[in-house]
């Protein structure tokens, strides 16, 4: 084996892609590190986040998240992200839109329509809110106990 020629070459990734390592295998296993076409805009670490089968490794950019918090109950995480999964049989890029766990993906024209419904939703929002009476002061706990100091004393 030692007298066997060694290629120095790497492959050329396409514009916008770079190559980065990745495992792949089962956690109970050591598993492969092989390279990746990986788009530019991916944040995931693939040696990190393994997966078991090559077809199985998904590319991922970075999420924007917006909690809801209603007054009760927990808040209601909003997350969208790009997302690629190349094995699948739809391999271009989309955006998903994570509400709840519940994930639903765009194209390119779907999400931009997404986004102008967001705009307009958000301009609603903004112009119910100016109707609304100015808030009135909060008070803490220090301040209402130094409102019964000065009336006199506490009760």
């Amino acid at each position: 084996m030692g007298n066997l020629p060694m290629s120095t070459s790497m492959p050329t990734a396409r514009p916008g892609y770079r190559f980065v390592p990745a495992l792949i295998g089962r956690s109970t296993e050591a598993g492969v590190i092989t390279l990746v076409e990986c788009p530019a805009w991916c944040v995931v670490d693939h040696v990190a986040e393994r997966s078991v089968f090559l077809e199985d490794l998904n590319h991922e950019g970075e999420h924007k998240t917006m909690q809801f918090a209603p007054s009760r109950g927990s808040a209601v995480p909003v997350e969208v992200y790009v997302s690629q999964w190349p094995g699948s049989h739809e391999t271009q890029p989309y955006l998903a839109v994570d509400l709840d766990c519940e994930v639903d993906t765009y194209g390119r024209t779907a999400a931009l329509a997404l986004a102008d419904q967001l705009v307009a939703f958000a301009a609603d929002v903004r112009r119910l809110a100016q109707t609304l009476p100015d808030d009135a002061p909060v008070r803490s706990q220090a301040d209402e106990a130094l409102r019964r100091v000065r009336a006199g004393g506490a009760q």
